[in-house]
Order: C-alpha cells, then structure tokens, then sequence
C-alpha cells in the first residue's frame, strides 16, 4: 500500500512539472495569457519538485540524520553541526543570490521572503499560549505547581506556571510566549499514569525545554527553510518572464533572466533539505531535554517514564492517532508521527522511544 501511495505521488509530481512545462510554453507563444495565469501552473510545479526532493533527499539522507548520539559530548556536536549546516546553508543561498541577482535586488527578495515566513511564524509565536490553554482546557493545579517548583528548585531556574490539559491521552507539553510567560502543562492522562518519580522525570524533561529555550530556537531554524522556499517561489515565477533584464545600479544583469526558473528549482530543493536538518535538529534537543529529566531525578525514572507512555500507545492505537492527528504534536514528549512509506522519523520532531531510551541509557555513571 505504501509503495503505491508513493508512486501515485510521484506520478501526480512529474504530471505537475509537465504542466508547468505546458505553461510556460504557452506563455512564450501567446504572452497575453498573462501573470495570473502562470501562479497555478508555479504553485504545482513548487509542490511536484518538493515532492520529488522530498522522496530523494529523504532517502539519500536518512542514514545520516537519524542517528542514537552515543554521548553527551556526541549530541552537543550534533545539534552544533546541524544549526551550522541550516545557517550556513542559507547564507550560502543568499552570497549566490547576489552574485546571480546583484546585492540590491537579492536583498529586496530576501526581505520579502522573510517578511512572509516571520510574520505569520512570530504571531502564532506570541499568541500560543493563549490558544494552547484555550484549545486544551489548560487550568492551573497548586499540586502540580508544587511539583514543578521543587523540580525547578533542583535545575536552578525559576519555575513556570503549572497548568493540567484536559486530555485523556497521557502527555505533557512545553510553551511560552513574551505576552503570556511559560507553562508546562501535563495532562490528566499522565497524572493518572506516571509515578510520582517518572512524573517528575517528564516535568524535568519540559523544563529542560524552557532552560534550553527551545521555543526560541526552533523558531528561528523554522523559519530558514521558509524563507529559502520563498525565495525560490519568487524566482519559479519571476523564472516565467525570463526573456527580461534585471538592472542594479544601471548595469544590465546579462542573461541573468533565464537562469531564475532552474535557480528557484535548485532554492525549493534546498528548502526541503533545510527542513529535514531542522527536524534532525529537533529530534537532537529532545535528547537534550530528556537529559535534563534524568539530571533532575535519574537516568532510570526518565527511562521508566518514557517506556510507560511507548507502551500505553503502542496498546491504545486510538490514542496515538490523536496524538498524531494534532496540530500541537511537536510540543508533546510523545509525538513520533505514524508510519508513512518507511520514514517517519525522518518527517518527526521527536526521536523513537527506543533511541532515546538507548541515549539515557549511555548516560549512566556520567549525570
């Protein structure tokens, strides 16, 4: 079933490049078809090259950014080397950009790309938790807030507030905002399941992500692969009208024209790369805050916690598809994504329960 689903999309992606190809041949001969007329045929040609990227980038790469780091030093160098590759992938684009474009007309692009993946990332930034606590019944719990602050007290931070989600799946869940401060919150379903031990395991594990201010972090990273899809949007479309000149400074950009549409191609291939770092990325500061559930209790208790929840979604399949269903999925400590064509980790923000339990496990004797 998953070879066909896959194969009818790569199908759907090659009908939809030869339908760009149809456009823009259209284009050349007939001109007054108009710039309207091109956006479709540019929106499925950027989704059949995502689609495309997405299958081959994702098997060529898979190896390696689905690694167990074998230590703690092997997972600070990771999550360095991947946050370099996204950074240095993108000013990268930008240099190239320059030299094709010249630097007053790549930076106006830039600016426009980035206008149009910040605007709506740094909105649902600040009003998160307001629709988090919303969507999700979150109450404040003085019990809970009680455990939270003595298991702050032991990582030296100031403790956030502790609210309980109404939910009956067993999960818990970092966020904040400047507008609204930080929260954990820990829902019904993992109050009833947890030990007090593993309970706390799993708060340490979410103030980890408020210590390493993951929130932070990963938005700035999102919004790369973003702006690089933007970018190279623009340039597909700007790519449709290639027999014109661009001009910076009075100098004529040459033949510069015909090469956007490849360049936007070759800028949606990069996005899709970017993406698949920044999900590694992901992936590593999970590990990262799962070491700091075992440094606030034991390596043992996050372990037990971790392997309570694998086994209460891998006996309630219906739990997991809730889970999975979620738009929220990437704030849960338990999120790996159902299997789709053999990589699903690939596509998650969280590492399997079993790699994780294996780094908690190398951590043993040095925390």
């Amino acid at each position: 079933m998953r070879e066909k689903l896959a194969l009818l999309l790569s199908l759907v992606a090659v009908a939809m490049l030869a339908l760009l190809l149809l456009q823009l041949a259209a284009s050349w001969v007939a001109p007054g078809l108009g710039f309207y007329a091109n956006l479709w045929a540019v929106d499925l040609a950027v989704y059949a090259v995502s689609i495309v990227a997405l299958f081959v980038a994702a098997g060529a790469l898979g190896r390696f950014l689905t690694p167990t780091p074998p230590s703690l030093d092997a997972l600070r160098a990771s999550m360095l080397a991947t946050g370099a590759g996204v950074i240095g992938g993108a000013l990268l684009v930008f240099a190239g950009l320059a030299e094709l474009l010249g630097a007053g007309l790549t930076t106006q692009l830039a600016a426009l790309a980035l206008g149009f993946a910040a605007v709506p990332a740094l909105f649902s930034w600040l009003l998160s938790p307001a629709i988090i606590n919303l969507s999700y019944g979150c109450k404040p719990d003085p019990s809970l807030q009680e455990i939270v602050n003595k298991v702050a007290a032991r990582s030296g931070m100031k403790p956030p507030k502790a609210v309980i989600a109404r939910m009956k799946e067993p999960n818990a869940f970092a966020y904040s905002s400047p507008l609204f401060g930080r929260y954990v919150a820990v829902t019904e379903g993992m109050l009833n399941l947890a030990s007090r031990e593993e309970l706390e395991a799993v708060i340490g594990h979410e103030l980890g992500h408020h210590k390493h201010r993951d929130n932070t972090v990963m938005l700035v990273f999102g919004l790369v692969p973003s702006f690089v899809y933007f970018l190279g949007r623009y340039l597909m479309l700007a790519g449709t009208y290639s027999g014109s000149y661009y001009e910076e400074g009075g100098r004529r950009g040459g033949n510069a024209g015909w090469l956007l549409l490849p360049a936007g191609i070759a800028l949606i291939v990069v996005s899709v790369i970017m993406q698949l770092l920044v999900l590694a990325l992901s992936r590593l500061r999970e590990h990262y805050a799962d070491l700091h559930g075992a440094e606030v209790t034991s390596p043992d208790a996050m372990i037990s916690a971790l392997q309570r929840l694998d086994a209460f979604y891998k006996r309630f399949r219906g739990a997991l598809a809730e889970v999975s269903a979620s738009k929220l999925k990437m704030l849960y400590i338990y999120a790996l994504a159902s299997p789709v064509f053999g990589l699903e980790e690939l596509f998650a923000t969280h590492p399997p329960i079993e790699k994780r339990v294996a780094f908690l496990r190398s951590l043993k004797g040095a925390i």
